[in-house]
């Protein structure tokens, strides 16, 4: 999986698509923030109009986000995606990511996504669910997303996390709000094999998988968390060494690879620091860092990434089981 993002192209697009839709949002907007906002609804064949004297936010879900000037690349995904009209209407609850989240990902797996319209549309609305949820309303359960599938709100002290990743401050708009998230929810594509396939970045270790015979376990109910290398990261490996854990399929890659898969799914806000057991019997260490989960000393490079049958996390590096480095 490349993690070159240079694609000169792509960000001009993105910059001038944020630019029309912040001028047409502002269009929009009063230029007091203590006057009068007036709404349109329409019902039935005929319009209502209601105005009121309650001071309100300046400007719905497009204005309020894009007016925060770090959300560039999620407003050219909606306009790529058709999705700007819509997220007019609502009310919704939309969990942004910034342009820095949009960064963590690899750039191969962003233009995948960009690339493929409905997967567009759906990866991005697992962002968004319909009613406005103040943050005094925000409470750990499930969330139903407009694309159908489910968010998982879990609380930690007097933080939130939404599928395991944090969320960041509220900001109320005219049609509901929306939440700074740092980083891409990314909706269950299928199970962990179909999604290692579907993406890409996994073909090394959907090559090792498959010769180790994994491919029917992993498909199984579970759930499961998979720290997944990507390519890069056997790439790194010795040739020699790869090459003689593929050549011993049933005993070395399986128990490398059984290293990798935690019984269990844990999102990064559950995996707390210590020891973690693993399929394979041996232990990995958790640690955490600057908001940073890092195992066996390994920072995680995509996080969370939903599987119907448990979660992936993308990983940099191979993980090696201490009883093979000793």
């Amino acid at each position: 999986m490349s993690v070159n993002r240079q694609s000169p192209a792509r960000p001009v697009r993105r910059v001038v698509a944020a630019a029309a839709l912040l001028a047409l949002g502002l269009a929009a907007c009063s230029s007091d923030k203590n006057d009068a906002v007036t709404t349109t609804s329409a019902a039935g064949s005929g319009q209502a109009t209601t105005t009121t004297a309650t001071p309100l936010p300046m400007g719905d879900l497009v204005a309020t986000v894009l007016t925060g000037h770090v959300f560039t690349e999620l407003a050219g995904l909606a306009v790529d995606a058709k999705l700007v009209d819509a997220l007019r209407g609502g009310p919704f609850t939309v969990f942004a990511p910034t342009d820095d989240a949009f960064a963590k990902l690899p750039l191969d797996i962003l233009h995948a996504v960009q690339d493929n319209p409905d997967m567009l549309k759906t990866v991005l609305l697992h962002h968004v669910v319909s009613g406005g949820i103040s943050p005094d309303k925000l409470a750990a359960g499930e969330l139903k997303t407009v694309a159908g599938d489910t968010l998982t709100v879990t609380k930690d002290g007097d933080k939130f996390y939404v599928d395991g990743n944090l969320v960041g401050a509220g900001v109320q708009a005219t049609n509901g709000y929306a939440y700074v998230m740092s980083d891409v929810l990314v909706p269950a594509l299928g199970d962990i094999p179909t999604i290692a396939t579907t993406l890409p970045g996994f073909s090394t270790l959907v090559k090792a998988v498959t010769a180790a015979g994994l491919v029917d376990t992993l498909k199984g109910p579970g759930p499961f968390t998979v720290f997944a290398p990507v390519d890069a990261a056997f790439a790194a490996v010795p040739a020699a060494t790869l090459n003689s854990l593929l050549a011993d399929p049933k005993g070395a890659l399986t128990k490398v690879l059984t290293y990798h898969v935690v019984a269990g799914k844990l999102n990064t806000d559950q995996l707390k620091e210590g020891k973690l057991k693993t399929v394979n019997g041996e232990e990995l260490t958790i640690t955490k860092k600057d908001g940073v989960t890092y195992v066996d000393g390994n920072p995680i490079a995509v996080q969370n990434v939903q599987a119907t049958n448990g979660v992936i996390h993308a990983m940099g590096a191979v993980l090696i089981p201490p009883s093979m480095t000793k």
